[in-house]
């Protein structure tokens, strides 16, 4: 219960993080070719919106690493799908201050209860089970934790260029999938630190992978909010990144659901239900945003830099259905 109440709080905090973030680098200039990633990341660091983003992300972050620690991650990691529904709430209030309304609906409404419900009905399925197994079996799940981090890496590189062939859209929807994947494997990574910490190894090679993949899921993830809106790039990230923990958890930490047909249909019913929200939520949300073009004026206010802001301007104006 305590790992369900940290998971709950650290995803309100991301979701806080990633509207932040998304305000800041989605009226960043464009940045193309080898190295954009780190071009756009030496903008956003000259960015106060972004920084006090990164701030709230650090202490979801720290949060959810301790309910992983304490949970099971194929019942911890599901959790942070609520962060779109936080993120609902959020910009809600956002346009209500802004435009005197907040834009949300039935549909919406309706769409964050089959999230909630939907990650409820999950999580009285689920029922976890550890596989022990000895050191062989230890040897083989470390390789698949190693590999899986690595295969992540480098489908973040790869999506990184190929996105500069694609239109801002796709390229966000692929950026964000291979953010998605990164920041799955790097809450596996989370669970094996904690455990070499818990055995007093300080210097571990999950640490020393999550240095490295970490960064590159964050840079990935801001290259998505640069590229579209939250529309396109949070949906992707929040609806793929526990398929990818639950996926990969298996062979790599030996946490398993269980396998009793009555509770494989509520885990199926569970994560049906929560997909189907994500998606309503990413159709019709309020938070749709046009990019801002390189004649717009926007607010500098928050770039010491004095690079032109991005608020969300446009919070007002509903997702396109189709």
């Amino acid at each position: 219960m305590i790992a369900v109440a940290l998971g709950l709080t650290a995803a309100c905090a991301l979701a806080g993080a990633a509207v932040l973030q998304h305000d800041a680098a989605s009226g960043a200039p464009a940045a193309e070719g080898f190295g954009a990633g780190v071009r756009l990341l030496g903008r956003l660091l000259r960015r106060r919106r972004w920084l006090a983003g990164q701030l709230l992300g650090a202490t979801g972050l720290l949060l959810f690493a301790v309910a992983l620690h304490l949970g099971r991650v194929v019942v911890v990691q599901p959790l942070l799908a609520t962060q779109l529904v936080f993120s609902l709430l959020l910009v809600g209030a956002l346009a209500r201050r802004r435009h005197g309304r907040a834009g949300l609906d039935a549909a919406l409404w309706g769409a964050a209860a089959l999230v909630v419900g939907g990650l409820v009905v999950f999580g009285v399925s689920a029922h976890p089970v550890q596989d022990r197994g000895g050191p062989d079996v230890a040897a083989v799940r470390e390789a698949w934790l190693l590999g899986s981090a690595g295969a992540a890496l480098v489908l973040q590189v790869a999506a990184g260029l190929v996105g500069n062939l694609l239109t801002r859209g796709r390229r966000s929807v692929l950026l964000a999938v291979a953010a998605a994947c990164g920041f799955g494997v790097d809450a596996l990574l989370l669970k094996a630190v904690g455990a070499h910490l818990e055995a007093g190894e300080v210097l571990s090679w999950p640490l020393l992978a999550l240095a490295v993949l970490a960064p590159s899921s964050l840079i990935t993830a801001q290259r998505a909010f640069q590229a579209g809106s939250v529309t396109q790039a949070l949906p992707a990230i929040a609806a793929l990144e526990p398929v990818v923990a639950i996926t990969v958890a298996g062979p790599a930490l030996g946490e398993h659901l269980s396998d009793d047909p009555a509770l494989r249909a509520g885990q199926a019913v569970g994560l049906l239900a929560l997909l189907l929200g994500v998606v309503v939520l990413a159709r019709r949300g309020p938070w749709a945003t046009t990019p801002p073009s390189n004649g717009e004026n926007h607010s500098n206010e928050d770039d010491d830099d004095g690079e032109r802001g991005h608020h969300l301007t446009e919070l007002h104006r509903p997702a396109p259905n189709g």
